[in-house]
């Protein structure tokens, strides 16, 4: 019952707040939406097209969990013999299908679950998921699904938050903390808070210290202060969770030391030691390799 609870509050939130909408100022999804969007998208996360090879979907089957605006399935459908996205909200998939509309590409955008999908074994080549999957409630079982559907030669790309970054360590961690504690003391003696610290304030006010606890603080620091689960892993807690999951992880590299996007190359090389997305390469174990590592 508490995990429903908790995908139906993320499916809420993600529903009320699509990924990046707020940054683009066209007519919410006309066309010119999009291609701001997209803009925006690959300027800002420039890493993106660098890290990630789209044409390597030639021939083979994708699958996106988590989808946004639609701007990764629109590269991933230009290549892909046959792109399926799905979305645990409405918005996500309303969008994605009308971004691929705008852009003459076909695709296959439905809403489901990543911890429990409604796809066929062995059905895909690729499967991808930048920058969602921390915001499940059961990582564990997502992996395995998607180890289920995956061919036996088949590659998972994963983007999820890095903790040995800057942005865990000294802007959530330190910084917001101390805001954090300015606001309380500001509110006690009278005075408002305003913007995102008023919501940060609200929700201190709701459930007390442990709002600003060492581990629940940081779920409502990266993606806004209403999102409930937004985890953030060690290098080594990832691999961990994948192997457990029959993956074996071949590259991992963290990217996105944001300084608006115009020094992109300097930004990538910051981005290698301290920045907050761990993008994960993993090939899933052939079958009677993971059969025997299981009785071992």
């Amino acid at each position: 019952m508490l995990e429903e609870k908790q995908i139906a509050q993320v499916e809420n939130f993600w529903n009320e707040n699509l990924c990046g909408h707020h940054f683009v100022q066209e007519d919410y999804l006309s066309e010119k939406f999009f291609d701001e969007y997209t803009s925006f998208r690959y300027k800002k996360t420039h890493h993106l097209d660098k890290y990630i090879d789209w044409s390597s979907a030639k021939n083979k089957d994708v699958l996106e969990i988590g989808l946004g605006i639609g701007a990764d399935a629109v590269r991933w459908a230009s290549f892909a013999k046959s792109y399926t996205g799905i979305d645990l909200t409405e918005e996500a998939v309303k969008a994605t299908l009308l971004h691929l509309s705008y852009k003459k590409l076909n695709g296959t955008v439905t809403k489901g679950n990543a911890e429990e999908l409604s796809l066929p074994g062995k059905s895909f080549d690729i499967v991808y998921s930048f920058g969602v999957l921390h915001h499940t409630p059961d990582i564990k079982k997502a992996f395995k699904e998607i180890n289920r559907i995956l061919r036996d030669d088949g590659e998972f790309i994963v983007m999820l938050y890095a903790k040995e970054s800057f942005n865990y360590w000294i802007r959530i961690q330190l910084y917001f903390r101390i805001r954090m504690i300015f606001e309380i003391l500001k509110n006690k003696i009278g005075s408002k808070s305003s913007g995102i610290w008023a919501q940060h304030y609200n929700n201190f006010k709701i459930s007390g210290m442990k709002y600003i606890s060492w581990n629940n603080f940081p779920h409502h620091c990266t993606d806004g202060p209403d999102c409930e689960i937004a985890n953030i892993f060690s290098r080594r807690k990832i691999n961990s969770l994948l192997n457990e999951q029959g993956f074996k992880v071949t590259k991992q590299i963290k990217a996105h030391f944001p300084l608006g996007g115009k020094f992109p190359k300097i930004e990538r090389f910051i981005g290698r030691f301290l920045g907050f997305h761990r993008i994960v390469r993993a090939k899933k174990f052939h079958a009677e390799i993971a059969k025997k590592k299981g009785k071992s």
